[in-house]
């Protein structure tokens, strides 16, 4: 199987069914009008659950294996907190610039 990579512009949010800090990832996106990637992992977590972690952790250059797994601009932010203080960071410089 082979995974998706992070997108070089913007977000990637790795998500799997059932995951309530996924959907809140996905809403504050929205809510801000990001646009994002989302890559559905259920298959990856059934079919290849280490191969998938590993490949993370490689790209990551972490090791994190909770959900969801969010990128922007292909480097890793983090799950929910963490991204949710990026989305922050980069409204405030926004509002610096206009």
């Amino acid at each position: 199987m082979e995974f998706i990579e992070p997108q070089k512009l913007g977000f990637t949010v790795y998500s799997k069914s059932g995951c309530p800090n996924c959907v809140t990832t996905k809403k504050l996106l929205k809510e801000h009008n990001f646009l994002f990637t989302e890559v559905d992992c259920d298959d990856y977590i059934i079919e290849e659950k280490e191969k998938f972690l590993n490949f993370i952790e490689n790209i990551a250059e972490t090791s994190y294996r909770t959900f969801p797994m969010v990128f922007y601009d292909g480097k890793f932010v983090g799950g929910f907190t963490h991204t949710k203080e990026f989305v922050d960071k980069l409204l405030l410089s926004f509002e610096d610039i206009f």
